[in-house]
C-alpha cells in the first residue's frame, strides 16, 4: 500500500498529469489482510477487489 501511495503522490506532483483522482485499486485472489482492510476502511479511495467483487459485481 505504500508503494501505491507513493506512486499517487508522484503522479500527482507531476505537472501535465490529471492525477487527482487517481485512486489505488488492490487485486486479491486470497483475500486481503487485516491491515490493509484497516486501510480501505479508513481511506475511501482505497478499493479491495476481491474474487467476488470482480466476478459478480458485488
Amino acid at each position: 500500500m505504500r508503494r501505491l501511495e507513493r506512486i499517487r503522490e508522484l503522479l500527482r506532483a507531476r505537472e501535465g498529469m490529471a492525477a487527482e483522482a487517481a485512486r489505488p485499486l488492490c487485486f486479491g485472489g486470497a483475500g486481503f489482510t487485516e491491515e490493509l482492510r484497516a486501510v480501505a476502511e479508513a481511506d475511501p479511495s482505497v478499493q479491495l477487489i476481491g474474487l467476488d467483487r470482480l466476478y459478480d459485481g458485488s
